[in-house]
């Protein structure tokens, strides 16, 4: 994080003989801020265009792996703080770059830390426009552009976000300071090489090498960004596309609503203590229960055998062993809970049409069938990360357009698709999206090299014989398929 005061520096709010001495100190701070700036857009710069050249590599009809899905959430992640804090370096030493030669003999500045400083506010603002270029490699794509700005409320980010910080940049306020910029460094840019001052000459440099001033100064870079219409056509294609999800989302609401109400009986195993027991005794932080409830009516619109999937994130005591409770995570308000929950035995975590919440084994033992599924493989660093992003889910909103590439909304069989990245989970596409369905969760557990293993099966209220298990779970999903 930043280290670098926020606000202006106070030019006229020091005394004469101050001046100085606090502007050297400042620039003491803000130098290794900006190379580290600089060092971290370049990084994300090529990690943007190696994305986009592996995402052209996919066939049209293949969805994002969760792997991919994450890292375009980091990636929005990192490039709203990144331009966050180049923003505040720009802005830190605007009052010394406008400045006249009236105003530095009248302030007594030394002109040394003045070009130091205007040239780090400058160059700043270069690297603003190479950011904002790169990402314009991604936003050219309708679908990745829509992924992107696909607000993540649990995260504290909204859609605003990053359309404010892109539709600045494309303002033409904005391309005009900077071309004020260019043209007051290109005055006073002759006499630096006079200056024989290391920490200048690198300065320049920089600012030499930066394709944004070379746009600026040639009087292109209104050329390399987009223009109004293609901004209002992507802002169309995307209220469009957000129409006909949420069109899709509002009926199968309506609907899923309307049937979830409707329960014929309870489940066999509800309320057996006997079973509630023997599983607790075998269940293992990240195991996956896959259950399923014929007796519900939504049951009947779900396609194969199971209905249901959820996570078991463990108890508090094994959670408390990992340092998972203690993961900075939960200092946020709105996942705080979940240690008290956990706590209370809660440790099943699962998207119902209310939004992702932490249950009892009990209360989701209301079923006919359930079977334990455990991932495979997994370093102590990988459950650490897949158990936290478990947890990540807390709080948000079912999705009922069941689409696996949205972020902020997730279904229960979503959960397993985001909490473990790496596996290579089957998908199909339904109404022009992807979906992955409870079976398509329980069909990794077969196989040689399976990722996940069948640790217990109950089938109609009664445990299957371990050997009997994986045949008997694999042909009840065979037989929903013919």
């Amino acid at each position: 994080m930043s280290i670098l005061d926020p606000t202006p520096f106070p030019l006229r709010a020091i005394a004469a003989a101050e001046r100085n001495d606090r502007l050297r100190a400042d620039l003491e701070v803000t130098m290794p801020e900006l190379q580290q700036l600089l060092a971290t857009s370049s990084n994300e710069q090529q990690e943007i265009v190696e994305f986009r050249e592996r995402y052209d590599r996919l066939p049209a009809s293949t969805p994002l792996a969760p792997r991919s899905l994450k890292l375009i959430h980091d990636g929005r992640s990192g490039y709203l703080t990144l331009q966050g804090r180049l923003i505040t370096l720009s802005k830190h030493y605007t009052p010394l770059f406008d400045l006249d030669a009236e105003d530095m003999e009248r302030l007594q500045i030394d002109p040394v830390l003045r070009e130091r400083a205007a040239l780090i506010s400058f160059i700043a603002s270069l690297t603003l426009y190479d950011n904002h270029l790169s990402m314009r490699i991604v936003l050219k794509d309708d679908r990745l552009r829509r992924l992107i700005n696909d607000p993540l409320r649990g995260y504290g980010q909204t859609e605003e976000q990053i359309k404010t910080v892109l539709e600045d940049l494309n303002s033409a306020r904005r391309q005009q300071r900077l071309k004020d910029l260019v043209s007051v460094y290109d005055r006073f840019s002759e006499h630096l090489a006079e200056r024989h001052d290391p920490g200048i000459d690198l300065l320049q440099m920089a600012v030499e090498s930066n394709a944004a001033y070379r746009y600026a100064r040639q009087a292109t870079l209104a050329k390399k960004l987009p223009t109004t219409t293609e901004l209002f056509r992507e802002q169309v294609m995307d209220m469009l596309a957000g129409l006909g999800q949420s069109t899709i989302g509002t009926l199968s609401e309506v609907f899923g609503n309307g049937i979830g109400l409707v329960e014929l009986r309870k489940g066999k195993l509800w309320q057996d203590a006997t079973v509630e027991q023997a599983l607790c005794g075998k269940l293992q932080p990240l195991d996956l229960l896959l259950e399923k409830t014929p007796f519900r009516l939504t049951d009947k619109f779900i396609p194969g055998h199971f209905g249901h999937v959820a996570v078991w994130v463990g108890t508090a005591s094994e959670l408390d062993e990992l340092g998972i409770l203690a993961d900075p995570l939960f200092e946020n308000p709105m996942y705080e809970p979940c240690e008290s929950q956990v706590r209370a035995g809660h440790s099943v975590l699962e998207a119902l049409r209310t939004g992702v919440q932490l249950s009892s084994l009990a209360e989701f033992l209301n079923v006919d069938d359930v079977a334990i599924l455990r991932p495979q493989g997994l370093t102590p660093e990988e459950r650490y990360a897949s158990l936290i992003r478990g947890f990540g889910q807390v709080g948000k909103q079912y999705d009922f357009n069941f689409e696996v590439e949205t972020i902020d909304k997730i279904t229960c069989s979503e959960l397993p698709y985001h909490v473990f990245p790496d596996i290579p989970w089957h998908t199909e596409e339904q109404l022009w999206q992807h979906t992955i369905s409870p079976d398509q969760v329980a069909e990794q557990a077969f196989g040689e090299d399976a990722p996940l293993r069948l640790v217990d099966f109950y089938h109609d209220g009664r445990q299957v014989d371990h050997k009997e298990a994986s045949t008997t779970m694999h042909k009840l999903i065979q037989d929903e398929k013919s």
